[in-house]
């Protein structure tokens, strides 16, 4: 079984994204549902990038830097954290949407497994087993 990797995930994300902000714009038909999906989701699609790009960083030396994890990781959430503030205190969104926006990522996560699980082995095609 082959394995879902960080880029299988960031790409179902975007996806998600795109899609997930047309039809919102389609079914709510104002700018403020598509712009709380859409921001929430690219916000979490750039986490998402922003931390496998850290854990590449600190797993590909021989000898792990704890500088990647005791600065970078700490850095990127109050980044994190503060983008979100300022976006839901002195931004225009919708909670509903804006909350939906920042679960895309879990579903990125479970439709990459499920995509995995029902993919066909290549073991399984060759041998017909």
């Amino acid at each position: 079984m082959r394995e879902a990797t960080a880029s299988d995930i960031e790409r179902i994300n975007v996806g998600i994204l795109v899609l997930g902000s047309l039809a919102s714009g389609f079914i709510m038909r104002d700018f403020v549902y598509v712009f709380s999906f859409g921001v929430a989701s690219a916000m979490m699609t750039l986490n998402f990038r922003l931390l496998t790009k850290i854990m590449e960083s600190f797993f590909s030396g021989a000898v792990p830097s704890k500088k990647e994890l005791l600065v970078k990781l700490p850095l990127k959430f109050f980044g994190l954290t503060g983008l979100v503030t300022v976006i839901v205190v002195w931004g225009n969104v919708n909670m509903l949407f804006f909350i939906i926006g920042l679960s895309t990522v879990l579903l990125s996560v479970v439709i990459s497994q499920v995509i995995v699980v029902f993919a066909p082995d290549a073991r399984r095609k060759h041998n017909g087993a």
